[in-house]
Parts: structure tokens; sequence; C-alpha cells
């Protein structure tokens, strides 16, 4: 006969030890609700999170936890709840930065007051810049965003998109994802607000690749439509390069990422070309080997950085063409470094090219510095020989003189 007593007992037992095994079983998980509402903002400076919660048991501690979707770092804050259980947490933005125009991801943990903690399923609001009442035109990829001026300002901007688009496909096997979105500023301060955690305060347009969007501020004025094929086309190839290969983006040299960039605007800077040979003349180029993995925080230091990398990029591109650059995609992609991808895709080092880019930008500019450096020299030897000289023919003239008398 079954002793349904035994039986009974290991029953109990193996729920016993099943409960012990499994996270997330327990009387104080079991009997536990959290109810979110939407967190309320104001654009670059706070965020509201605020919930009710339902519970069982002692309360240690509640910690919020916040990420923004696709981004590995995540922020951690404890949260204070009142004694009719609410939670509530005011995020400064200015100090924990997010990024604008992104879905931004939070949960809740709960610890109790012996061990058992409870995780909140993860929940999602979308944090746009709402100062502004944005407009949109669409015209795939793109989705244009603007707020000052009428529907032909979002016309151009579209325009001049597309013509970036080609331009980036001209130096390099690019792709692009299906929809980037491009916001318009009219001012650089408005661009610089939407960008808390940014180093350089002199930024004019902005890209987050992984999440195909880009800022740029384009003040009314002449100047407008010049910027525009400036600003843009530097940010798509930014994005251009992310989406062919997120791996070699990581690991691309700084003045490789932003010489290209330079190269696909539409309208290039019309000052780099008298700013290298002014630092060239004061000896103030930057070694290219340290402009490998980031650019100076100095505006004008910046500026000569770009303005170089710009410059060089254009250099390899004459020498190697399209099929060099897409090897040294590769090259970086594999995980190689700054120097010895360059080694890989084009047969030559670094420092070799650079002393070649010199050669080929700075042969004039080398003759005539020499040649002002040893104009005194050049003077003195005149003079030295000169001298004599005049004194021999006034000698010889003397004895011709005599000899005709």
């Amino acid at each position: 006969m079954m002793d349904y007593r035994r039986i009974a007992h290991i029953l109990i037992l193996l729920f016993l030890v099943v409960g012990v095994m499994i996270p997330g079983v327990g009387h104080a998980q079991a009997e536990i609700d959290i109810t979110p509402q939407d967190p309320s903002y104001t654009f670059g400076d706070y965020i509201n999170f605020n919930a009710s919660i339902l519970f069982t048991g002692v309360i240690d501690e509640v910690l919020l936890f916040v990420q923004i979707d696709g981004d590995t770092d995540i922020q951690v804050h404890p949260v204070s709840v009142d004694s009719q259980g609410n939670l509530s947490f005011e995020l400064n933005v200015k100090e924990s930065p997010l990024r604008a125009f992104s879905d931004v991801e939070y949960w809740y943990q709960v610890n109790f007051e012996h061990g058992e903690t409870y995780t909140s399923p993860r929940y999602s609001f979308y944090y746009g810049d709402n100062r502004f009442q944005w407009n949109l035109l669409e015209g795939p990829p793109f989705r244009i965003h603007w707020y000052a001026g009428d529907v032909s300002h979002g016309e151009e901007v579209l325009n001049v998109a597309l013509e970036g688009l080609s331009s980036s496909q001209k130096y390099l096997d690019v792709f692009f994802p299906e929809t980037v979105d491009i916001y318009v500023y009219d001012a650089p301060q408005a661009i610089q607000d939407a960008l808390p955690d940014a180093e350089q305060n002199w930024i004019a347009g902005h890209a987050d690749p992984d999440q195909g969007v880009i800022l740029v501020s384009l003040p009314p004025g002449a100047e407008r439509h010049l910027e525009m094929e400036r600003q843009i086309p530097h940010e798509l190839m930014h994005i251009a390069l992310y989406y062919t290969d997120a791996h070699a983006y990581s690991n691309l040299p700084t003045w490789f990422n932003e010489g290209l960039a330079s190269l696909a605007e539409l309208y290039p800077n019309p000052e780099y070309q008298a700013l290298i040979e002014s630092a060239y003349d004061a000896g103030e180029l930057f070694p290219l080997a340290s402009l490998c993995t980031t650019f100076p925080n100095d505006s004008q230091d910046a500026i000569l950085a770009y303005a170089q990398s710009a410059s060089f990029t254009q250099f390899l591109y004459d020498q190697y063409g399209n099929p060099g650059f897409n090897r040294l995609l590769a090259a970086y992609a594999s995980g190689m470094s700054c120097e010895r991808g360059i080694e890989e895709a084009l047969g030559s080092d670094l420092v070799n090219l650079e002393g070649s880019w010199r050669r080929e930008n700075f042969a004039d500019q080398a003759w005539m510095k020499t040649y002002e450096e040893f104009l005194p020299w050049i003077i003195l030897l005149l003079v030295v020989l000169v001298g004599p000289l005049i004194l021999v023919l006034a000698v010889i003239r003397n004895r011709s003189a005599r000899m005709e008398l």
C-alpha cells in the first residue's frame, strides 16, 4: 500500500528546495506590485520618475535603473518611498546626462530587509527636445525636423542631405540605415543645450551614429546654406561609417574618421589650407600619430586638427583611391592599431606618408623659408664679393686710362 504521508512529506521538501533555488520565489516577492507613471521632464534640466508600490514585508531600499536603449552604461539612483507607498525621484540631467532624441529604459529594484529582492519589468519613454514645436518632412532615408522657418527650409535641408549621401559614397563603400533623423536648430547655443555632456562648447553639429540621429545648427543669414552643405554631409559620413561597420567605427583613428567626414562636405572649410600653411610656418603642425585617438578640446587646436586630418586624408585618397580606403576600413575593423592599419592596408607607415604629405603640400613654402633664412647671408656674401670686385674694376679702369695717356 502506498504511504501517502511519506509522499506528501517528499513533495513539501521538494517545494521548499525549489523555492530556495529559484530566484523570485518567496513571500516578499510574491506580494509586490509597482505601477509606474509616465515620466515628465523639462528638457536639459530634470526628469521626474514616479510610481506607486503595493507590498508586504519591510523594504530596505528601492533603486531606479536608467539606461539609453542600446547603451551599455546604466545609471543607478536610490529612490525615496513615502508612507503611502509612493516612489519618487528627480533626475538632474545636467549632472547625469542623457542623450537627446533617444528611447530611455528604466526599471526598479526593491531590496527587502531579509535579503529578498524584486526587479520590476522594464519601462520606456522617448526623451526628445520638447522646448520646440518641431515640423517634419520625410524623404527616405531622411526625416527632417525643424522649428524655425517654413516648409522651404525643410526642403532645402532634405536636398542637401540627399547630396551629402552621394558625396559620402564617393570615397568609401558605405551604407546607410533605413531612417536618419536630422534635427535643425537655429542657433549654436540651442544645440549646445541639447548636448549637456559635450566637452567642446564650440560644436556646431553632432551625430549619434548608433541612434541614426544628426543635430545641426543653422543660424539664419547669408551663410546658412553654406553651413548646411558643410555640417550635414560631415555628420552623415559618421552615420554611414558606423552603419557600414560598427566594429571598424569604434577603432577608427580620429584623424581618419574626421578626415573622411570633412572630405564628404559639399562646401569644405575655405580656411583650412591657410590654417595649416600658417601652422607649418610656425612649426606648430600636429604629428599625425598624436591625432590617432582624440582631438584637442581647445577650439583653435581642434580646428587645426580638423584641417590637418582633411588635408592628409585627401592626400591618401589621391594616392590610393577608394580601394585603399576600403582596405583601411577592413584593417581597422579587424582591430588593428592606428599605425598597423596603415601598414597593412597601404603598404607604408604613418611617418613616411606624413612626410610625403608635408613635402607635397609645403615644398614651395619650404623653399621660400630656406631662401628667407639664407637671404641675410646671401646679402653679406654679395657685399663681401662685390666690394673687392668693384676695387678690381676700378684698378683696371685706372690702368686703362693711364695707358691711353
